[in-house]
Order: C-alpha cells, then sequence, then structure tokens
C-alpha cells in the first residue's frame, strides 16, 4: 500500500494553531516517520493523484475537501482506496462535504470521525455513511504526557479553577464566569479561576470580565486571564490548576481536544452531559445539561445547543464530587488505530455515547438537491478560487446576489465574501475561507431544531 495526501503547507504561526491544522502537522509528522508518503497539491486539480494505484489509498486529510478526491476518482476511473474525515460536527462545511462525496463512496473507502458521538450523528443522517466504513480515530495521546491524577483539594482548601478554549457563549463561557464567582463568594474566597483563550467578543476581554467579576464581589487578584496559548504553554497552564470546567455545548463541537490534553495532564474535568465529554469522562464528571429545543439553528453559525445546570456544578466543585482525571478510552485517540484505519482494518471500539443530541436533531432534506451539478459547481469554484481566478468568483457572487438577493445571507456578508477573494495569499489550511463560497454559491447552509427528548439516555456508564 502507498499512501498519497496533500500539503496544506500551513504558514507558521508562532506555534499557536487550531485544533485542526494541529492534527494535520501532526498527522503529517507521524506518516512521514512511519512510511513513505506520496505528497501532492491538491489545487494542481485530478492529476494530483494520478499516480495513485490499485491497492493505494489516498488520504484526504483535514479540511473539507474528500469530495474532490472521489469526483476525480470517478472521472479517472482511478482504483484506489480514500479515506476522509469529518472534524467538525453541525457545520456546513463537513456536512456538504458528506452530501457530495455520498454518491460517488465506494467499498473500502473509511469515514474516520473524532467520537461515537459525532460518528453516530453522520451515520442518523447519511446512508452513505453505515457502520462498516466508518469508524473513530483521532491521534493524540501519543504525544501527551500520561501523568497521575492530581490530588483534589480538601474542602478547606483553595480551589483553583480552569477554562481553556475559546471564550465565547458557543461555549457557554459566560456560565464559567458566573459559576466561578458563586464558588468564590460561598468558599469565602478560597477560589481562583485561570482562563486561555481568545475571547470573540468586547465582553470576554480580560478587563472586561474582571470588571464583571468585581460586580460579583470577586477581587482581581482572584482571576487570571492568559490570552492564546501555544502547545508549548499547556503544560504550565495545568500545573496551575485542580480542575477543568468544559461547559461546552457548542454546535460544532465534536471532541473537546482540551478534555484529552487535561486528563493526560493528571487534571480532572467537569463536563456537559450531552456531546463527545459523555465518552470521555465518568458520569460522576457530567453535569445536567437543558437542550434548547425551541430555536431554529443554522449550519452557518455556531451556537449553544443548551446550557448546563449552574447549581449542579457549582456544588460539584465546593463538593469537589468528581472523578479523579482517568482516559477512559485511550486506543481510539492513539497512533495504532489510526494507522490501522489507513491500512483498511479499523479497529473496532466499544464507547459509551451521548445519544441524546443525535436522536434529538431534525434536519429538513434539502430541496431540489442534484449531487452531480453541485459536485460540479463546487470543483469550479474551488479552481477558481485556489487557481486565483479572482474575477471569476466576483463575477458568481455578484451574479447570485442580483438573481437571489439577501437568500438569508447576513447583511454585509456579500462583501466581507469579496474581501475573502481579494486576500493576497490563500492556501487549504484557512480551511473555513472556501466553504463559506460554497456555503453562498453552491450548497447554502441547512438549517436544523433540536426535538424534546422525553427521556435523556446518557448513562456515562463508570
Amino acid at each position: 500500500m502507498r499512501l498519497h495526501t496533500h500539503d496544506y503547507r500551513a504558514p507558521e504561526t508562532d506555534g499557536i494553531v487550531d485544533g485542526a491544522i494541529l492534527m494535520h502537522r501532526e498527522m503529517a509528522e507521524l506518516l512521514t516517520r512511519r512510511q513513505s508518503v506520496a505528497w501532492h497539491d491538491l489545487t494542481g486539480g485530478p492529476g494530483c493523484v494520478a499516480a495513485a494505484g490499485p491497492g493505494d489509498v489516498v488520504y484526504a486529510g483535514s479540511g473539507p475537501y474528500a469530495f474532490l478526491y472521489h469526483h476525480w476518482r470517478q472521472r479517472t476511473g482511478g482504483r484506489f482506496r480514500i479515506v476522509r474525515e469529518v472534524h467538525t460536527a453541525l457545520w456546513s462545511g463537513y456536512w456538504a462535504q458528506e452530501e457530495l462525496c455520498a454518491p460517488l463512496v465506494r467499498p473500502g473507502d473509511l469515514v474516520l470521525f473524532p467520537t461515537e458521538y459525532t460518528r453516530r450523528l453522520f451515520v442518523r443522517h447519511f446512508p452513505a455513511v453505515t457502520e462498516e466504513n466508518s469508524a473513530v480515530a483521532y491521534p493524540m495521546l501519543d504525544r501527551l504526557p500520561r501523568n497521575g491524577p492530581v490530588p483534589a483539594p480538601g474542602p478547606g482548601e483553595e480551589l483553583r479553577i480552569g477554562y481553556l478554549g475559546a471564550l465565547s457563549l458557543a461555549k457557554n463561557f459566560d456560565q464559567v464566569v458566573d459559576v466561578f464567582a458563586r464558588c468564590h463568594r460561598e468558599s469565602g474566597g478560597r477560589a481562583s479561576l485561570v482562563c486561555a483563550g481568545k475571547p470573540n467578543h468586547p465582553r470576554w476581554e480580560a478587563d472586561a470580565v474582571r470588571t464583571a467579576l468585581a460586580g460579583q464581589g470577586v477581587p482581581p487578584g482572584a482571576v487570571d486571564l492568559l490570552g492564546v496559548l501555544g502547545q508549548h504553554q499547556l503544560a504550565d497552564f495545568f500545573a496551575r490548576i485542580d480542575v477543568l470546567l468544559f461547559p461546552s455545548t457548542a454546535s460544532r463541537e465534536t471532541l473537546g481536544r482540551v478534555v484529552l490534553e487535561a486528563l493526560a495532564h493528571g487534571v480532572p474535568v467537569v463536563a456537559a452531559d450531552v456531546g463527545p465529554a459523555v465518552e470521555l469522562l465518568p458520569a460522576r464528571n457530567l453535569v445536567p445539561t437543558v437542550l434548547d429545543t425551541t430555536s431554529e439553528f443554522t449550519m452557518s453559525r455556531v451556537g449553544p445547543l443548551g446550557r448546563i445546570d449552574e447549581d449542579a456544578l457549582t456544588r460539584k466543585l465546593l463538593h469537589r464530587d468528581y472523578a479523579p482525571a482517568a482516559i477512559r478510552s485511550a486506543a481510539p485517540f492513539q497512533d495504532a488505530a489510526f494507522l490501522h484505519a489507513l491500512a483498511g482494518a479499523p479497529d473496532a471500539h466499544a464507547l459509551d455515547h451521548d445519544t441524546t443530541l443525535p436522536e434529538a436533531l431534525r434536519v429538513p432534506a434539502r430541496a431540489d438537491f442534484d449531487p452531480q451539478r453541485a459536485v460540479a459547481q463546487a470543483e469550479g469554484l474551488f479552481t477558481d478560487f485556489f487557481g486565483h481566478r479572482d474575477r471569476a468568483v466576483h463575477d458568481a457572487l455578484d451574479a447570485h446576489a442580483a438573481e437571489h438577493g439577501s437568500d438569508g445571507t447576513a447583511p454585509g456578508e456579500w462583501a466581507a465574501l469579496h474581501d475573502l477573494v481579494d486576500r493576497p495569499g490563500r492556501n487549504l489550511a484557512d480551511y473555513r475561507a472556501f466553504p463559506r463560497l460554497l456555503d453562498a454559491l453552491v450548497l447554502p447552509p441547512l438549517t436544523y431544531r433540536l426535538a424534546p427528548q422525553p427521556v435523556r439516555a446518557n448513562a456515562g456508564k463508570e
């Protein structure tokens, strides 16, 4: 078997990268160490995999571009296998990828997911994604420490609470702030907060957070906001906290890489009891969550699917009612699982997982969907955008706006799309750019709702 995959050529960013780009870099290093890899430039078109023959594998890698490989294989009569990935849940980029790939999937192809929760979302909504041609594999643990559990502070000792990730409403960061303020107040000041991550709104800038907490009686010295950290700074961050909060119910959450990072450093995690955390943590570390069953969501925007029970989380923290750090199932997150999947023999993992969100999700079928036409349009747009045929993309945006009006596009979005095309540089690692154009011109983002669930199915077995 010879492995073919594309080279992102991601620009250096002083060690600070998002999870998808970080994984691609880690996979590139892993594959280069383990076997010979034929690197190619995806922007070169169908010829980039012309050398892939029977028995070879094309690893589509990170970013929602896998439909191109399936399309080009069909066009050129290729006989290679394709291993693609889905890294984000309810996002139009990967949802569109699966819509476009569906009629082109062949026996032997495989789609990898970071968690069983995410796999279940797609198995339930895409007939082309089956039990047999999908697996869970997200290798990262072999590049992390395996520290012993950090002991919990006693009831009368200071509790150092941590948060790592985007400071956003989608991840329920406002609830982190409110719960910490309660813990600080109800413990007589024996609680501190250390946060690291990028604020996505002025209200989450350091001074604004300190001001909001001061209004709840928390002195400035009790909270430390570190901003964005590089991978080399994580050990110092985890050494400063006793417990990590992960209340995210973000619609695009598929793993919560920070959960595994914390556990690997020996730090326990307390999280929402829906989504990926259900299979990563014991039931004792999960906090009841109320889903938002009244809103209509769109796959073009990230938002919270529910809110955690702040009373329950506060009690857990004050009474140290959570289990020590332990990785429940390490196998899917180790290199071996990923390498076995590439070789065509994915490991089977029996994983307890969230059933609430997959069963609650309701996504209306796309009206008048012609997959062949959509694939051709998407390929043409990809070729124009990455081929720097900017005038063609600008004309397509203008024509679409003239024909369809706003078409649900937010005010100012058309101008933002034109600005996107005018950027001096572009690369595959900017994996959100092309999907935004795909949303506007080919496959409008779908909407979805969460249906009320009479019985919460998550058991979170120990």
